[in-house]
């Protein structure tokens, strides 16, 4: 890939750093690449120092990673050197490609083998939080070979695809999802509607607004939101997980990890705010796996909904839920977006345009934002 200044790598490396990190003169900026990601985290270094911040490459050998996982160094993996936690402490701005690219291969490998490989990720974020460390979360580090396979899309259009939508302003989707989130805060009753049968109708609870618009400003860091997502572009929130009402169908792929391809066409209905009826057109089975093993309580309540901003994508694995006008509902936990259900089963369909109203008010007609 070209690291010129011209280059799309070059431009998302420039608007991830000025306009999401707000890097200044002097930060210290740290990127964390594994060996797929390479060609992508390149570009943020020269970029970096272009802003004149200080720049260091954390690099993850992923051949390496895996015969350390076989020779079973898995706890040693999940662990952070002082050094590392020393770094952390003096870092303004964090840029992360997610990894390894062979993922779905510890989908595979015996929890021996794999426990506790990641036992520093909670700690990690506490101290960042701290720290207030400015985050961004790369999905272009989700994409290589073996995950396109796995999901059945092109390869070298989604990987164009997630570059296009990491270059949308967050001045333009913060200012979509201010408007939806206008309408959800003082909101009780959410009404989702489309032709292919969906009618489901759920209570907003008290809980906090959820708006990933691509940026980390102060009142993010203050509220401790100091990872963005990259592409961003969603805002959503937990809901009354008691109250779901009605049956809604997903009419777009989704891709959740139990799933070892694209599920479509998922059914759910509930009743008196449980889960009374579900069905998968295709690809269900790793879900259903998934959800007869689940603990009983709170796997089958729905749980957060969302609507997406971001107009630059329409395909891209594991970020369905962000195209701009898509309704995304999930069942399962929901602690990690401030609700009361700690299931730790979760999974989500999304429905394309849909008509939505909170309050009898309308928020999207046919899948655009009113």
């Amino acid at each position: 890939m070209s690291d010129t200044s011209d280059s799309v790598e070059t431009k998302v490396a420039r608007s991830v750093l000025e306009k999401t990190l707000r890097v200044r003169s002097g930060d210290n900026v740290i990127v964390e690449s594994w060996s797929e990601s390479l060609p992508w985290a390149a570009p943020f270094i020269g970029a970096a120092r272009r802003r004149g911040a200080h720049p260091m490459l954390l690099y993850e050998d992923e051949p390496t990673f895996w015969e350390s996982l076989a020779a079973g160094s898995s706890r040693v993996i999940g662990q952070v050197g002082s050094h590392e936690w020393a770094a952390l402490g003096k870092t303004s701005a964090y840029v992360f490609f997610f990894g390894p690219s062979d993922w779905p291969k510890l989908d595979d490998l015996p929890d021996s083998q794999t426990r506790g490989v990641a036992a520093y990720n909670a700690e990690w974020y506490r101290r960042a939080a701290r720290a207030k460390v400015r985050g961004a979360r790369m999905y272009l580090g989700r994409t290589s070979r073996v995950s396109a396979q796995r999901w059945g899309v092109d390869l070298d259009a989604w990987r164009e695809e997630l570059l296009r939508a990491s270059l949308v302003a967050p001045s333009e989707l913060h200012a979509l999802g201010a408007r939806v989130a206008k309408r959800l805060q003082p909101g009780k009753e959410v009404r989702v509607a489309h032709p292919n049968g969906t009618k489901l109708t759920f209570r907003l609870g008290r809980y906090p607004i959820q708006l990933d618009d691509a940026l980390v400003d102060d009142d993010d860091l203050r509220a401790g939101n100091n990872m963005a997502t990259i592409p961003g572009g969603v805002v959503g929130v937990a809901v009354d997980h008691a109250s779901a009402e009605g049956t809604v169908i997903g009419n777009h792929d989704v891709f959740p990890n139990e799933a070892r391809g694209p599920v479509s066409a998922p059914s759910w209905s509930f009743r008196g705010g449980r889960l009374s009826d579900h069905f998968f057109g295709t690809g269900g089975e790793g879900v259903e796996a998934s959800f007869a093993k689940a603990p009983k309580a709170g796997r089958d309540r729905l749980s957060y909904f969302s609507v997406g901003l971001n107009r630059e994508l329409t395909r891209s694995p594991l970020m369905e839920d962000q195209e701009i006008g898509s309704v995304m509902v999930r069942i399962g936990g929901n602690q990690f977006v401030g609700g009361k259900n700690p299931s730790p089963f979760g999974t989500w369909l999304v429905v394309k345009g849909a008509d939505l109203s909170v309050d009898g008010r309308a928020v999207l007609e046919g899948g655009r934002i009113v």
